[in-house]
């Protein structure tokens, strides 16, 4: 089991849990969640990234990314059984899935688990609220080294199977935009590009490259990787963030 939040779980808790969750595989492109319709599924990620996606009918920019550390289906954590955002699957992978009912039952009987989950959340408020002050605030070469910061972590491999439409689409720039700024990396030695791939060659480069956000996010991330045992052991001791492109957002 790769899921943060799932391995997170005391083990009889996860064992509730078990019998419940369903090993699924997604696509790209797949739409796991669609924005203002009910949440019939919660999917803990195994493998991949999917990209939680907000805007128009025809105008879609990310707000957040999810893979090992999360999962699709917080509004139903919320108690709010319609989701607000579109969850588009970026880099093929697989999951966990289990019905909504099932896990609402988990929940009401299991407090616990719900708090656990609940830990997710607000780490993924950050990276929302963060890619805000990013794409507002800092150029397209700091937003994409965070972006591939981010994903290289929840995807936990070097080479990232995206397309130059799919990051604008992301990052809610121009395509011509970010086959500039990948071109720039590429001849800084920072990253190798190929059809349809990108391969990260010298990830502290690429950190150096990035604005603060993505430490931010990472920090984020960290926190809610802190058990309640870690923070009464360890003096809430830091680990790593972890879902870039490779075909997890």
């Amino acid at each position: 089991m790769k899921n943060r939040v799932l391995a997170q779980l005391p083990p009889d808790d996860f064992l509730a849990l078990k019998p419940m969750l369903t090993p699924v595989e997604f696509k790209g492109r797949a739409v796991l969640q669609e924005a203002n319709r009910p949440v019939e599924y919660v999917y803990f990620i195994e493998d991949g990234l999917v990209s939680h996606m907000a805007g128009s009918r025809t105008d879609y920019v990310e707000t957040a990314m999810v893979g090992v550390f999360g999962y699709v289906g917080v509004p139903l954590l919320l108690g709010n059984p319609v989701a607000a955002q579109r969850s588009i699957v970026s880099v093929p992978g697989t999951a966990l899935r289990i019905e909504a009912e099932d896990l609402s039952r988990v929940l009401t009987t299991r407090p616990q688990v719900r708090d656990q989950l609940l830990r997710y959340i607000s780490a993924l408020i950050a990276q929302n609220t963060q890619s805000v002050l990013c794409a507002a605030r800092h150029e397209i070469n700091q937003r994409l080294a965070r972006w591939l910061l981010l994903a290289n972590d929840r995807i936990q491999n070097d080479v990232l199977y995206i397309t130059h439409e799919l990051l604008a689409t992301s990052l809610g720039v121009r395509r011509a935009s970010i086959t500039n700024a990948l071109l720039h990396f590429e001849a800084e030695g920072i990253l190798q590009k190929s059809r349809g791939a990108v391969r990260v060659i010298d990830r502290l480069g690429l950190e150096k490259r990035a604005c603060d956000c993505y430490n931010i996010v990472r920090d984020a991330y960290a926190w809610a990787q802190v058990t309640h045992d870690d923070h009464h052991h360890a003096g809430c001791a830091h680990g790593q963030d972890g879902d870039i492109i490779a075909g997890t957002a």
